[in-house]
């Protein structure tokens, strides 16, 4: 398997905009808290939209993936059959069919981004409205508001973790291994521009996700931060509570069933620690892989002057 040339996807419709106005509003409580639940509400709303849409469209891909299939079949049994009316009405039917097979395919490619991108702005916000919640305890010294906050901070934190779950399910970093472009006596100077061109376009594409990768370890590390942040603060109040106050439960609000259900097969979350570990593992491999692909497009353009 090769690296895959795809781009990040954009995330969900409401994620730039009221991402960006979730986090301007700093002050702990008040408006900023109300603000940033009325996004998680509709951040889950549109998840579970892009689910329902990209569940529905892998059914009817199946049906037309079945279809298409079966024509292909039909094609050739036709073909061994030596009847060539049959063979013209089996080539009409699969050429009707793959058209639909590949609209079909494009609308779940679609459909997949945009589920992808709906689960990532909810993660984004999700992680916004934890480091609120820690600045909320921080400014309270009611001993029973930080013990609710505390719940909330906890149920958000397993529903983030049951998302990433699902996203770990579905997506997976792919091995970086460079293409097989070598030289070949018989090039001339078209080819072996060609060829270092398709080199450097496969390096552009690694720069981006370089870049992607980048922004993931900062966004991992600053949870990280505020979960260190939030456990600090608890142990040194700890020791001055005399009273503990029980978990409050459902202390969330909002449609989570289809995030939390994906814990259930027994997916141990990975830790922060160890996401962080991946992402700069991988990172360090694009990098490696994009350096080597421009040292070698470098050389296939010194080769064009040696060609006469």
């Amino acid at each position: 398997m090769t690296l895959r040339t795809w781009a990040p996807r954009r995330r969900g419709r409401l994620t730039g905009t009221l991402l960006a106005a979730v986090l301007s509003l700093g002050a702990p409580g008040g408006v900023g808290a109300q603000v940033t639940e009325q996004v998680l509400g509709q951040m889950r709303l549109e998840l579970r939209a892009a689910r329902t849409a990209y569940e529905a469209a892998l059914s009817a891909y199946n049906v037309v993936d079945r279809q298409f299939s079966a024509a292909l079949e039909e094609v050739n049994q036709a073909r061994r059959s030596g009847n060539t009316d049959r063979l013209e009405r089996a080539y009409a039917l699969a050429q009707d069919r793959s058209v639909l097979h590949r609209d079909q395919e494009e609308r779940l490619k679609e459909l997949g981004a945009t589920l992808v991108g709906a689960r990532q702005g909810l993660i984004d916000v999700l992680a916004a409205r934890m480091e609120q919640l820690v600045r909320e305890m921080e400014a309270t010294r009611n001993a029973q508001l930080r013990a609710q906050l505390d719940a909330l901070f906890r149920d958000l934190q397993a529903e983030l973790q049951g998302l990433e779950v699902e996203e770990e399910q579905t997506i997976r970093l792919q091995p970086v291994v460079l293409p097989e472009i070598t030289f070949d006596p018989r090039d001339g100077r078209d080819e072996l521009l060609a060829k270092a061109e398709l080199l450097e376009r496969r390096a552009a594409v690694a720069d981006t996700l370089i870049r992607h990768t980048e922004r993931q370890i900062q966004s991992l590390n600053d949870r990280l931060r505020t979960q260190r942040q939030r456990r600090d603060f608890l142990a040194g109040t700890d020791r001055f509570d005399d009273t503990r106050v029980p978990v409050v439960a459902g202390a969330v609000s909002g449609d989570r069933t289809a995030a939390t259900d994906s814990t259930v097969a027994g997916a141990r979350p990975l830790s922060l620690e160890e996401r962080i570990q991946i992402q700069r593992d991988y990172l360090a491999q694009l990098q490696a892989y994009r350096e080597q692909l421009l040292v070698r497009a470098q050389q296939f353009r010194r080769a064009v002057g040696s060609v006469t």
